[in-house]
């Protein structure tokens, strides 16, 4: 026992001698002794005497692995024995502890299960830091012991300091050996992915993987730490190609790592850095407002940033990716236009022309830039014989008004479709027929407008006679295409129409048919169309006329527009069509008839008989360019927009379009033998240097924050070196501010321990035989004190205290118990 306060054991004194002093002059000598020692406890707890006594009560800490090299069936070892060793730990002290790089709390699922997970935003193992740190959380009174599981693959800190302090404490650990990830099993032997993507696209992964047997395996894929799923895939045993794929929607440099499980319990680890960006798109429309918000839609899903000003063709236009025209009429753009087109799209550039109704041929014998970039030009009509068309106008006094008026401009559209080679006629009936322009060459145009405008209304309706006119007038011609167009408003005796449509079919005649109006023999109409192979229409009103004869006339004439219901055919199975379903699309309801260039790529076909194509892509210098000869809105493509492949097909065909080409080449790499980063840009051509070097950090884990000094080390090439010494993790390498010369990069260096295979057992003996310590002990001996006992260390103050108010109450009793004797007997008597 010893005293904290050794002199105020004099004070003890005082009531002993008080109560020698007092001893023969009190007859109440008990309550004397009592008083005197109840004073005398009191004095001595204030010296606050201490007396130590030997205890067997065991504190263990159980350090639990955690870091990328424990495989999942460690993990559920580890389960299984912290749950064992706390069935055995009766009055003893018990923590968990995981780690890695360092130690963390429990997680929910840890604390109630137990369930250990992996710690993912640590990269290394470091068995130093776990053993000192965990050291201190044992209690006083209590035997210190460390458990450490694991698999002995420590990579940080330094093992021998930590073991010499746990010596010096006296401070055993008992080692339990943890299997680790298989060195027999599977193996990679490379990995390939781009270093810079957009945002929102499918990434390829590509991996060759080594397995020993033919086995299943799963790749699990996370960007900065979030899961994005897993892929199950067949390997072969031997070396094995395999992709998959990731899609983040992040930007900056992002890290992606890859978790690979083999069937076999074999697991392998991966990580790299990959800077990920909006893909910006310049989308230039002469369609109407609101006409282009499907395929908008479809931009923002894929996570493009979208301008929409056509004066930026003005500019230089490498800040774009992809360059959208749609429903545009080229020949409206300037020289300088066209040609700034050309040197984006040869300068890695990507270019997509969509058609519609506002496209226009233009007979040149020498293509200009931008015809030079397309893969396809507009077509021609086809030959040079031309067309013959006939109109058969109803002239009865039922047309009379608003009908032969629009009837009369309808014709007059017809005429200015046509080309000089053309042969138009112009036969009007009612009750007989007569030719208001005989069938001649469209070379004078406004002579046969003004015989045009001369039709006037009378009569009745004999459609026949006049039909057979117009078949006997047409047949003859040497025209390529021969069409026939019957517009009226009444009804009439079919005659023998039937058989002239059969007989004009098989001379390659078409005849369409339009019916004004209500009082119209509309199944005698239709059957002359179908049987000639035409097409017929049907108004109610005349306000539609002009626009539907036109369109007719130019759909049989080899014109450059077509209208009709067709579907895309595949011409050629492409990754653009990934996903898409194109089987299932719709028809569209007319396109631009194009002509692809003979490096063209042709993906798909829209007409089986004339062989149009549909879209066309090819390479152009660096860059990439492509036509989709139909449109995108809701009038060819009125089916399409609400079509479930829409935006995936516009997506995919997008995409494939990005330039890839970026203003400057950055690349950083780890030079071992300096522990430093370097970091060099070489600026392409077309990037002007700048006049000076702007400011460039290199962020890190943990806070890392250096600033990198770039220097010229020749025209158009700058280097950087900055140490990290053993520091493991991401880097982002960046100018403080945005530069298309100095672009963010980034860096993963990994953790030693993503090679270490199997477990260092000779490490976790020499640390339980240096520390005094067990190898894989049983989990019922953990707590086993094995003979030593600590001196617990028991303040007696706190009983000397309640010893002197025992005593106290003692004296108490003792003085008032004669009273009470006396109180008793009084009430006895009286009783």
């Amino acid at each position: 026992m010893t005293i904290t306060h050794p002199w105020v054991c004099l004070v003890a004194l005082a009531p002993i001698v008080w109560v020698i002093y007092s001893w023969r002059l009190t007859p109440r000598r008990l309550n004397l002794a009592l008083k005197g020692a109840a004073f005398a406890a009191i004095a001595f707890a204030l010296a606050e005497p201490v007396m130590k006594l030997p205890g067997m009560k065991t504190g263990v800490v159980v350090l639990v692995d955690t870091s990328g090299s424990i495989t999942s069936d460690d993990l559920a070892r580890a389960d299984s024995l912290v749950a064992e060793i706390a069935r055995h730990k009766g009055r003893n002290w018990l923590r968990v502890v995981p780690f890695a790089s360092r130690t963390r709390p429990l997680k929910p699922e840890e604390a109630s299960g137990p369930h250990f997970v992996r710690t993912t935003n640590q990269t290394g193992t470091n068995l130093e830091t776990a053993l000192i740190d965990s050291m201190a959380a044992i209690p006083a009174g209590h035997l210190p012991r460390l458990l450490l599981v694991s698999d002995g693959n420590d990579n940080e800190g330094s093992t021998a300091r930590a073991l010499a302090e746990l010596r010096q404490l006296d401070v055993p650990v008992d080692t339990i050996a943890l299997a680790g990830t298989s060195a027999t099993g599977l193996r990679l032997e490379t990995i390939s992915m781009p270093p810079n993507a957009y945002a929102g696209e499918q990434i390829p992964i590509d991996l060759t993987i080594d397995s020993p047997v033919a086995q299943r395996a799963t790749v699990q894929i996370y960007a900065d730490a979030k899961d994005l799923g897993a892929s199950p895939v067949e390997l072969s045993a031997g070396s094995n190609s395999v992709r998959v794929q990731a899609h983040v929607r992040s930007t900056g440099v992002v890290p992606l790592s890859g978790h690979i499980r083999g069937a076999d319990g074999a697991e392998l680890q991966f990580n790299q850095a990959i800077e990920l960006r909006r893909a910006k798109v310049l989308y230039v429309s002469q369609d109407p407002d609101g006409m282009e918000g499907n395929l908008l839609e479809a931009f923002n899903q894929a996570e493009f940033e979208v301008a929409r000003d056509a004066r930026e063709l003005q500019k230089p236009l490498d800040s774009y990716q992809l360059v959208v025209l749609n429903n545009v009429d080229l020949n409206t753009f300037t020289a300088a236009e066209k040609s700034g087109l050309e040197e984006y799209v040869k300068a890695g550039g990507g270019l997509l022309l969509i058609g519609g109704e506002r496209q226009a041929y233009k007979d040149d014998r020498q293509m200009d830039a931008l015809d030079r970039a397309l893969p396809a030009k507009i077509a021609p009509p086809r030959t040079q014989e031309g067309t013959c068309v006939a109109l058969i106008i109803d002239k009865s006094s039922s047309m009379e008004g608003r009908k032969i008026e629009l009837a009369r401009l309808s014709a007059v559209g017809v005429v200015d479709h046509l080309r000089p080679t053309d042969t138009i006629g112009v036969l009007i009936f009612d009750n007989s027929f007569q030719w208001a322009v005989p069938m001649r060459r469209a070379e004078d145009k406004s002579m046969i407008k003004r015989l045009i405008a001369g039709i006037t209304p009378d009569g009745g309706t004999q459609i026949a006679p006049a039909l057979t006119e117009a078949y006997r007038k047409v047949l003859p011609s040497q025209a390529t295409y021969k069409h026939i167009v019957l517009l009226t408003d009444g009804i009439s005796e079919e005659g023998d129409s039937m058989d002239l449509a059969k007989e004009a079919a098989d001379h390659s005649v078409t005849i369409s048919t339009v019916g004004l109006g209500q009082d119209v023999n509309r199944s005698y109409l239709e059957k002359v169309a179908e049987a000639s192979g035409g097409r017929s229409y049907f108004l109610n009103e005349p306000q539609g006329l002009e626009q539907i004869l036109l369109k007719d006339v130019q759909d049989y004439s080899g014109a450059t527009a077509v209208e009709r219901d067709l579907r895309p055919i595949v011409e050629q199975k492409a990754e653009v069509l990934k996903d898409t379903n194109i089987e299932t699309a719709p028809p569209l309801r007319g396109y631009v008839r194009f002509t692809p260039k003979p490096d063209a790529e042709t993906i798909l076909g829209i007409d089986e008989q004339r062989k149009d194509p549909l879209y066309i892509r090819w390479q152009y210098g660096l860059g990439r360019a492509a036509v989709f000869a139909s449109d995108a809105k809701s009038r060819w493509a009125q089916d399409w927009v609400s079509w479930p492949g829409f935006d995936k097909f516009w997506i995919n065909l997008s995409r494939d379009l990005l330039s890839h080409a970026k203003p400057t080449e950055a690349h950083v790499e780890f030079d071992a033998a300096n522990s430093e980063l370097v970091v060099t840009y070489r600026l392409a051509n077309t990037t002007p240097e700048p006049p000076s070097l702007p400011p460039v950090f290199i962020l890190g884990p943990r806070g890392f924050r250096k600033p990198v000094a770039v220097q010229k080390i020749a025209a158009r090439y700058y280097e950087g070196r900055t140490r990290i010494g053993e520091t493991c993790g991401l880097f982002r390498i960046r100018p403080l501010q945005e530069s298309n010369a100095f672009p963010e990069i980034g860096f993963y260096r990994e953790p030693p321990e993503t090679h270490d295979y199997g477990s260092n057992e000779a490490l976790l003996k020499q640390i339980s035989n240096f520390t005094g310590g067990r190898f894989n002990p049983s989990p019922a001996s953990v707590f086993d004190a094995g003979g030593r006992t600590i001196n617990t260390a028991w303040q007696l103050w706190p009983g000397l205290l309640g010893l002197a108010i025992a005593l106290t109450l003692g004296e108490l009793l003792a003085r008032k118990s004669s009273s009470l004797t006396q109180l008793f007997r009084r009430v006895t008597v009286r009783g």
